[in-house]
């Protein structure tokens, strides 16, 4: 595997960090260690500086992990303006074919709300990467992102399949702002190979750049690589196992829990008294072991965003006892408690936002996002706040909490001299992540899910530091599948939470019934009669950590007895789910395709497939799912489910075909297959 390194162009005033194209590292000598293992040390002798390589490599995985530091070793300031914390050069350099003759295959991820991890799998001449033969190429593919919604367009990570070698090169940039992967060719006429470079901490993309005082120094966001024999579902699987070593958190009470929460197709963020006493019940009933109350439990009514940083209950929401009363009912019901907070955000008009108009983030001189503004974390005003809130709310019970952040800052903050907004934002959002290290350090058994407007900030930079990522914020059931499917590719399955949301009350009708009982709407009742939907919903949750909402106080007795029965299997499986990765036996779907399609989670060690099925937007009848690639002779299936009217299935040498009732346009099946 080629070794990761750099040359560094320098002139009078900047010291930018590129590189290395090959012997014009002549004014830099190498000091300490090899360049290829652990720490390496390189001495800009010309200006008195050093760049230092900190690479981390992981026992049983081809993963490295990597971050450059610059030290300004001078007694005048340096400016650096594009420092990259990884560059792999000459993939591609042997073989019979070239990189450009239909050699290399790219796969990489589109996002954006409500559609995110929308995989595509293209032959990177199709992308625009292509020689120009003499005088070095000068093509290049280009993915980025500015701004704190780091995965709203695209997904931090690319992967590179040799189709001639047979072999696959993974790339992910971990950061919580900006970032930047450029793939391009480096060579002259035939003599040339792809390259990859990675950087959160390039002046052309977001206009970063810092100046160094003497003995100061800068450290880039980590980035990891590495090569897997085989191709996209190995390089995925390496990739989950490379994040579960580098996970922060841990599950109190070491599985992944089930977990209720009252907002989506829901309460829609209309909480009350009156409203959750059902839900609680029922969600207790079928095996919720989390309860999380959702926006809507502060401030005043229909008008709680105004209060949105200052987190006082609205206890006359609540009756009797007030938020601390539906807290102690959760408990009651056997549940742990859970509360929506959005801490990086509050309102110009909140009683935070005019006691400490210095703690906002600004761009211009002026709060960005007004109303709703950004907390500088940087700032120790903000954590003392806000720690005290996280303080009350455990003394009460809570033990779970959806952190949401539903606004960007976009480009940049405002930032002191020397340096650029992107890289002040940087350093915001590595100030928010060491304060929720420092909550969970400080309130054991607590719970952080990150949520994102669904998974606009998903990468493992932020998630490593949480212990759940909420996926979508998908409102139709069954668009929902290829969401799934492209997250596993991003993340381990157990940190991946997906909706299910049986008896949903549709977005556009919570006005029409904002009080919500009895339940009247009849399309509601009609598409739950048959249990399918209810059954497809749970079989997209049972694939990661199941997050139920949903009025499914209204369920009858056939889809109350569907819920449970899924969250039971679930329970019964969720410790191999845990140690499994994803295959994709069809391949990967958009998310406005129809048809057949499939995911399964695989885990060699318990010698179990746990599938997926499902049939969107579609009548055909049946559909048989190769699965020989996956599966020994003898392997059979053990549980299924939904078991309703019109399910078949039958597997035989690794074929399993099914047969789901065609009346039912959205029907999806689920399995445990051991060998």
């Amino acid at each position: 595997m080629p070794v990761p390194y750099y040359y560094l162009d320098l002139n009078a005033e900047n010291a930018c960090v590129y590189h290395n194209d090959g012997g014009t590292l002549a004014e830099a000598v190498l000091t300490e260690g090899d360049g290829e293992h652990g720490r390496s040390v390189w001495q800009l002798t010309e200006h008195k500086a050093q760049v230092i390589l900190d690479r981390t490599h992981f026992e049983g995985l081809h993963a490295c992990r990597q971050t450059t530091t610059v030290v300004n070793q001078s007694q005048v300031p340096l400016t650096v303006d594009s420092l990259s914390s990884l560059f792999v050069p000459d993939i591609g350099m042997q073989g019979e074919r070239r990189w450009y003759d239909h050699r290399f295959i790219l796969h990489h991820a589109y996002a954006c709300w409500q559609g995110e991890a929308q995989w595509h799998h293209d032959p990177i001449e199709d992308l625009g990467l292509y020689a120009t033969y003499n005088h070095n190429h000068q093509a290049s593919v280009r993915f980025s992102s500015v701004g704190s919604w780091t995965t709203a367009q695209q997904y931090p990570m690319i992967m590179l399949e040799d189709t001639e070698k047979g072999e696959t090169w993974y790339f992910e940039i971990e950061s919580g702002s900006g970032w930047y992967i450029e793939v391009n060719a480096r060579g002259y006429q035939d003599n040339s190979g792809l390259c990859v470079l990675l950087s959160a901490t390039h002046e052309k993309n977001d206009g970063w750049y810092v100046t160094l005082a003497p003995g100061e120094s800068v450290k880039t966001v980590p980035a990891v690589y590495g090569c897997v024999q085989g191709g996209f579902e190995e390089a995925v699987a390496e990739l989950n196992a490379y994040k579960r070593r580098t996970f922060l958190t841990a599950f109190p009470g070491g599985v992944v829990p089930v977990c209720f929460n009252d907002y989506m197709n829901c309460l829609w963020a209309q909480p009350s008294r009156a409203r959750l006493e059902p839900l609680i019940q029922a969600a207790g009933e079928v095996g919720a072991e989390i309860f999380c109350i959702d926006a809507g439990w502060f401030g005043v009514q229909n008008g709680w965003f105004i209060h949105n940083g200052d987190w006082k209950p609205y206890d006359e929401l609540f009756g009797e006892g007030g938020l601390s009363g539906i807290i102690k009912d959760i408990e009651k019901a056997g549940m742990r408690p859970g509360i929506w907070l959005e801490i990086e955000t509050v309102d110009i008009r909140s009683d935070f936002a005019k006691a400490h108009p210095d703690c906002l983030l600004t761009r211009h001189g002026h709060p960005i996002g007004q109303p709703q503004c950004f907390m500088d974390f940087r700032r120790g005003e903000v954590r003392e706040h806000l720690m005290a809130v996280f303080d009350r709310l455990y003394d009460m019970g809570v033990r779970y909490i959806k952190n949401d952040y539903n606004h960007s800052t976009g480009l940049a903050i405002d930032a002191p001299a020397g340096a650029s907004g992107a890289a002040a934002l940087l350093l915001h959002t590595e100030a928010f992540t060491d304060f929720v290290d420092e909550v969970i350090r400080r309130h054991p058994g607590l719970m952080i899910e990150n949520c994102g407007s669904g998974a606009m900030r998903c990468g493992h930079g932020t998630l490593s530091h949480f212990h759940i990522q909420s996926t979508s914020d998908q409102e139709y059931y069954d668009r929902y599948p290829s969401i799934v499917q492209g997250m596993l590719a991003c993340m381990p399955p157990e940190r991946a939470g997906i909706w299910s949301y049986p008896y949903p009350l549709d977005f556009h009708l919570r006005t029409e019934q904002a009080e919500m009982y009895p339940l009247t709407h009849p399309e509601i009742q009609k598409r739950a009669e048959s249990g399918w939907e209810t059954a497809f919903n749970m079989v997209n949750a049972m694939m990661g950590c199941i997050y139920l909402s949903g009025r499914i106080c209204y369920a009858d007795e056939r889809n109350k007895a569907l819920i449970s029965t899924a969250i039971r299997l679930y329970k019964q499986q969720r410790k191999d789910l845990m140690s499994a990765h994803p295959v994709y036996p069809t391949g990967t779907t958009l998310i406005q395709q129809d048809g057949w399609t499939s995911l399964g989670l695989l885990n060699q060690v318990a010698g179990k497939l746990l599938l997926a099925t499902w049939r969107i937007r579609d009548n055909t009848p049946s559909c048989t799912f190769d699965l020989t690639r996956y599966l020994p002779v003898g392997a059979h299936v053990t549980e299924a489910y939904p078991g309703l009217d019109g399910f078949r299935y039958e597997l035989s040498r690794g074929q399993l075909t099914i047969t789901l009732p065609e009346e039912e346009s959205n029907a999806a099946a689920w399995f445990v297959i051991s060998f």
